[in-house]
This record gives C-alpha cells, structure tokens and sequence, in this order.
C-alpha cells in the first residue's frame, strides 16, 4: 500500500512537471487544434520497457556468481530482532543474488516496487565506489528530466549524469553533482550552481549531495527548464539536441559518508566501511519521441522483431522519426516543423509517370523543376520515369518517340514511337512528329544528303583541301572546299586545287551535267561514241 501511494504520488508529480515542462519547451500545447504546425507526440516514463545494467551489484562478484556481502545502514536500526540484523548497534543484512528475498538487482530501480538495486559495501573494496548504472532506452529520444529515488543509502557525494547518443559506444557529460564548490572547480571544471547562459551549459549542483537525507533521498533533474531556448523549443536547435539520448548513464564516483569517517583508519575498518554504498528505489525519465514536429503520436512498431517506438508521422513526413520525406514529397528539402510552420514535403510534378524524386538544390538554382501548382519553384528531380518519358519532371518524351498535339503530359500512352528511320534521323518533332534529321541528312523524311554531304545514305561530308599554291597576291591561307556532285565524278572527287575530277562523259565546274552527245545525268548515256585519250577531264583548262 505505501508502494502504492509512494508510485501514485511520485507519477502525479511526473505528470505535472512533465506537462509544464513540455508545454513551456514548444511555447504551445502538445497540439494546437487551430493550427496544429508543431506536433509533438506526448510524454512518457522512458525507464519503463527500457534495459538496465550496472557494473557491479552487491551479493554477486564481477562474474556474476551468487555471494554473501554484508552490509549496514547508517540509520541505526532497532535494539531488539535478528542477531544477523543488528550488530554493535548497527542495522544490518546480507546480499545474496540467489536467494530472492536478499538479491538487489538492477532491474529493481525501474520494476515500479518498493525492492531496490544496491551496489556492493565499500568493505569489499574502495573501487565500489565508481559504479555505473545504464540504462539503454533503444532509440533515440528527447529527454526533459530524471528523477531518481535513492533506497537504504544517502544521495551520492560525487557523481556524473551522463548521456549518448550513439546507442552507448560514447558518452558525455549531462550535468555534475558534487558535494562542496571546490569540487565543481576542481573535479570538473565548472562554477558551482552556475547560471544557465546558454541552452547545452552543463551545470555543477552541490544541492543533491548532502548525507541528509540518510534514506529515501531524491534527485529531480530537469533539463529544459530555466535555459533561453525552453520558451520556444522549436527554434532552439541547441536545446534540441541538448536533451536527446539514446543511453543514460549514473557515473558514480564516491559514496557520501559521515565526516569522522574521511580518515584513512576508518576506511579501512570495515565496521565503518561496510555503511557506505548506492541504491537506487526508482529512475523515472521523463521523454518523448523525436519526431521533428511531425507526429503528435508515438506508437509501437508494427514489427516484433522492432520494438521501437515509431512516430505516426504527418506533412508527407517518414522515416521512425520523421527525419526525412516521404517518397515523391522532395520538391523542397526537409525541414523540422516550428510553431510558426508545418514545413510540411511537398510533392513533386512528375505528371504520373514516376513515384519518387530527390531534392537538387542545383535545380532549384537554375530554375528548371515544376512543381504541382505550375510554378518553377523548389528542386525536385524524378527517379526513373515511366511511359517513354524523361527530363526533370517526366515531362517529355525519351528519343525516339513524341507526344502528338492536344495528348496531355500525365497520359499513359501519351508518348508514340517517331515514324522515321533511325538510322537517318535524331527522334521526330513533339507535338508534329516531324522527323529530325541527323546532321548530315535533309529532306521532310531525312532521305537525301545535307549540303556539304554526298553518296546517300552514307553522307561523307566532303573534304576540305589545305592551300599549298602560291598566288601573285601572296600566300593564301585558309582552307578550300570541295563542292562537288559526287554522282559525276571520279573516285577523287577533286584535286589540290579544289576543281572537281569529272568522268568521262560528265562536265560542269561540279560535275553535274552530260556532256554534249550525252544524256540522263548522272548516267549520261551517249548518243554516239567519244573517243578520247584521257579519262579525266581538268575543268577551267
């Protein structure tokens, strides 16, 4: 029943300091139904379902194995009882980690009873006083604060409160506790009870380290409240990152214990040393999801095999905590929500054709991607078009098809195969489907040589001759070209000069006509015989 009080009172006072703190953290509700810009899934006790590990417990060795550990409160316990629990006035008992009603497990600081985790007496060696106890949360979330409910053993005299968030392989420093303002200065480096300047300080406390209470003492540690960014924690990514954790860890580095007790005779009479040692009756930490403003829920994972807890991400938001966009929403790049702005995914105008894209901030720069209201607006580029389509938006057609006049851009069958020859011709015209004639060809259907081209269909451009001959008016530079009918002329086509080579029953500065007596160019069959003794004719002799 006292358990039960005890958890009933300790969970109100975590919900109302759990509500003022998140509340004050996003300067709005959890979710404001007028706007509902940030969200912000609601808190919850981290240590529960969480795992738990301490790196020494007493009534087993570092092995593991079941011991016997005596140990005595400081508290002075009752003069009449068990022989075995009350020695030379002292309150005492046994740890034995196979015996159920002796065994102090770590798992007993966060099962929700009134049993307690205990670390071994510093009777069974001083190097119990540097203890660590770690609590593995599985995922990454936004912490406001640790409560921690101390059992048959004063608050620790010196000791970290450390966080990772790489799933335990690092840690770092939350916040110190030390027992006078030397050392806060000398241990770690930091002014004692210092005030909070910027959002990621970490302070050094000398409250929480008094032996007073001798039991049953707490520690309450917030880790947003009184820092600049806690009124608008949306627009502080300090502070942001500042509370996120993946592990936490109680870095203990010495028990507190009675003034008389600092000499090293008494550290080393067990009568006195087997007084001092840690435990712990509850952690509570109060913690939410990360989400980035883009869930106000934070369920379980639909996977067995994936406990974590997953954000119901909204604004075309993914990913376990919405950290990224959705697939198709990469018109703009992603953005955590703030009070002022969804900062919701956009999608992006790939007309039907493609279901995903990626953000380039190059397009965005150039100016070359529409979005879905018409509007050149944003980067984003659409991965592996359907239907014959390419470009930025899936909006035209790959080569080799066209997409006729009056057929919109999201139709299906919208792009046709060109009717052209793909040999002779670059894809056809969209919209006409006129054929696009490669460089060397010409005609409406691309079936003749470009100027400057001949022998169909191959189309060999043709040469260009380097001047050698000298001129009267001094050296020619340049290049001359031969313009030549290749159907009249030998294989040559010309000589040095430029003047093309005729054959024998053609004439003509190109070769391009019969010569007298003969007919039907380039044929040019004769109509009686000529006799000549050269084959090769010099035009302009």
């Amino acid at each position: 029943m006292a358990r039960g009080m005890r958890g009933a009172h300790l969970l109100f006072g975590f919900f109302i300091l759990g509500l003022t703190l998140f509340r004050d953290a996003d300067g709005q509700q959890t979710f404001n139904d007028l706007t509902g810009f940030s969200l912000n899934p609601p808190y919850f006790n981290l240590a529960q379902g969480s795992g738990i590990s301490a790196t020494a417990t007493c009534g087993q060795d570092e092995a593991g194995t079941p011991r016997y550990d005596l140990y005595c409160k400081l508290v002075g316990g009752p003069t009449n009882g068990l022989l075995t629990q009350n020695i030379q006035g002292q309150f005492c008992d046994y740890c034995n980690s196979v015996d159920p009603n002796k065994a102090h497990p770590v798992t007993n600081a966060i099962d929700g009873t009134e049993r307690w985790w205990q670390s071994p007496p510093l009777s069974r060696g001083t190097v119990y006083n540097e203890v660590n106890v770690t609590l593995d949360l599985g995922q990454l979330f936004h912490v406001a604060y640790v409560l921690i409910k101390f059992a048959n053993s004063p608050r620790p005299d010196l000791w970290v409160l450390e966080r990772s968030v790489d799933n335990g392989k690092t840690f770092t420093p939350w916040q110190y506790f030390a027992h006078s303002a030397r050392e806060c200065i000398e241990r770690f480096g930091k002014q004692p009870n210092a005030r909070l300047l910027n959002d990621d300080d970490q302070l050094c406390i000398t409250e929480y380290s008094r032996i007073i209470p001798l039991e049953n003492g707490e520690v309450v540690i917030s880790l947003v409240n009184g820092r600049p960014g806690a009124k608008n924690f949306t627009y502080s990514p300090a502070l942001q990152d500042f509370t996120k954790a993946t592990n936490i860890r109680l870095h203990f580095l010495r028990t507190n214990t009675l003034l008389g007790h600092l000499i090293s005779k008494a550290q080393r009479d067990p009568t006195v040393t087997r007084r001092y040692y840690y435990s712990i009756k509850d952690i509570s930490i109060g913690g939410r999801c990360v989400c980035h403003g883009h869930a106000q829920m934070c369920g379980g994972g639909r996977n067995p095999d994936n406990p974590n807890r997953l954000c119901e991400c909204q604004h075309n938001t993914c990913g376990e905590s919405c950290d990224r966009c959705c697939p198709g929403f990469n018109q703009k790049p992603w953005r955590a929500a703030t009070v002022d702005n969804p900062n919701e995914c956009q999608p992006c105008q790939c007309f039907s054709h493609a279901f995903d894209c990626y953000y380039d901030p190059e397009v965005e720069k150039r100016g070359t991607s529409l979005d879905t209201f018409g509007r050149f607006d944003g980067g984003g580029v659409c991965i592996n078009c359907q239907h014959n389509t390419a470009g930025v938006n899936c909006e035209r057609c790959i080569e080799g098809f066209y997409r006729p006049y009056g057929v919109p851009t999201e139709s299906p069958t919208g792009c046709i195969p060109c009717s052209c020859d793909e040999r002779t011709t670059a894809g056809c015209e969209m919209g006409s489907g006129w054929c696009i004639c490669k460089p060397q060809f010409a005609g409406e259907n691309c079936d003749r040589c470009a100027d400057g081209h001949y022998y169909y269909p191959d189309c060999f451009r043709y040469p260009v001759y380097p001047v050698t001959t000298k001129s009267p008016a001094g050296p020619i530079v340049g290049k001359i070209t031969c313009i030549c009918d290749y159907r009249g002329t030998l294989g040559g086509i010309c000589d040095a000069l430029g003047r093309c080579l005729c054959q024998q029953s053609v004439e003509g500065e190109r070769c391009d006509r019969c010569r007298p007596g003969y007919h039907s160019f380039p044929n040019c069959r004769g109509e009686r015989d000529v006799n000549t003794k050269s084959s090769v004719l010099l035009v302009n002799d």
